[in-house]
């Protein structure tokens, strides 16, 4: 995750189950264990204001997701809700890695879902070379 080791990123938050790195028009998250509503809502305070140093501009989501990174159904609501604000904020696409993950077809299927709900292009990648790569083609920079 080179975002988060990157010494021109600013580590915005971090906590057990995730951290926010900012880099350039990318904002990188790495996330770990099973998420409920509660855990999202923190996390979404979070990155509203992370998003809102953004002013509007078009930035990019690069999200790690590490063991078994599931949503519950509350969480999925939740990160449901989130994403739609992105998307109204700025958000131009979102790319996932989840190669570490431990059940990739359920968190494929979930955050596929999610951003096609939210009407939002969702690259998903088993490495960080690939994600990156892609967000560098559609135009974001780290």
């Amino acid at each position: 995750m080179k975002i988060f080791s990157n010494p021109n990123a600013t580590l915005k938050s971090k906590y057990g189950q995730y951290q926010i790195a900012v880099l350039g028009s990318i904002v990188g998250v790495s996330a770990e264990g099973i998420a409920d509503g509660s855990a999202i809502e923190r996390y979404a305070r979070d990155m509203m204001d992370v998003i809102n140093s953004f002013g509007g501009s078009h930035w990019a989501f690069l999200g790690f997701l590490h063991g078994s990174a599931l949503l519950t159904k509350a969480g999925e609501t939740e990160l449901q809700r989130s994403i739609e604000w992105r998307a109204k904020h700025g958000m131009a696409l979102g790319a996932l890695v989840i190669g570490d993950t431990t059940v990739q077809p359920i968190v494929r299927a979930q955050f596929q879902r999610i951003y096609d709900n939210a009407g939002l292009e969702l690259g998903i990648f088993t490495n960080e070379e690939d994600a990156i790569e892609w967000l560098n083609e559609k135009g974001f920079e780290s």
